[in-house]
């Protein structure tokens, strides 16, 4: 049993997942990655051979069994859960709202944020005992910023937000601060698929500082968040987007 401090990445074996597992493990933390591809698999063990910590749990966010399960697998691995950063999301199906369908309304939803709901649940359950810890939702700019054909992903996201407003309420006479990070474009598989299938969010995507953001920019706001940097920070949507909600 590790005596190290202990977070779960969601979505953690890709794209600003992958870096907040690779930052937390270079920080000395012992990390439950949490994803559905077997590439987390893959680089727990690389983890485990270059001498950090970490295991793979197979979750899919959307099924509320399988959330209980990974955080569960967390606990019982390394004792205590201090941290955890949620990642794990999808896009939307880049059409305008009046073709989108109820089953792809709800696909988008299910994922982005009835899986949030479940993993803030059982992630702050398995705090509330100890009376510390902190929750990061990796939410979005479209949070807070129209974007075209994606009305399903933005109200996702924004449901996100008030969803961690809610929650760090709930929450902070425990010392269990929840915040979100607001990324904005960012170089990941997933930002890119979107980008490819929604010619309208191509075109107009804002970038006041000329580029995408590396996931590791992306991470190391979210690290921050779970750290002793921030122990007076909770229910906050911070964008870390290049400017982008501004413009």
């Amino acid at each position: 049993m590790s005596t190290t401090r202990s977070a779960i990445v969601t979505g953690g074996a890709s794209g600003i997942g992958k870096a907040c597992v690779e930052g937390l493990v270079a920080d000395g933390w012992s990390v439950t990655i949490a994803d559905l591809s077997d590439a987390g698999e893959t680089m727990a063990a690389s983890i485990r051979n270059s001498g950090g910590e970490a295991q793979f749990v197979r979750t899919d966010v959307s099924e509320e069994d399988s959330v209980r399960a990974m955080v569960e697998a967390a606990v019982s691995t390394y004792g205590q859960l201090h941290g955890a950063i949620n990642c794990a999301g999808i896009a939307g199906c880049s059409k305008p709202i009046h073709e989108i369908s109820i089953d792809e309304w709800d696909r988008v939803h299910r994922i982005n944020l009835r899986g949030m709901f479940f993993c803030l649940k059982y992630e702050v359950a398995a705090m509330w005992p100890h009376k510390h810890g902190s929750v990061v939702a990796i939410s979005s700019a479209a949070a807070i910023k129209g974007l075209p054909w994606s009305s399903d992903y933005c109200g996702s996201k924004a449901g996100v937000d008030g969803m961690v407003r809610g929650a760090a309420m709930d929450c902070a006479e425990q010392n269990i601060r929840v915040n979100a990070i607001l990324p904005g474009a960012t170089v990941t598989p997933l930002a890119m698929g979107s980008s490819n299938a929604n010619p309208a969010l191509a075109k107009t995507r804002t970038r006041p500082m000329g580029r995408m953001a590396d996931p590791s920019e992306i991470a190391s706001a979210a690290i921050w968040m779970l750290s002793d940097g921030a122990t007076f920070t909770t229910g906050i949507s911070m964008p870390v987007d290049g400017g982008m909600v501004i413009a």
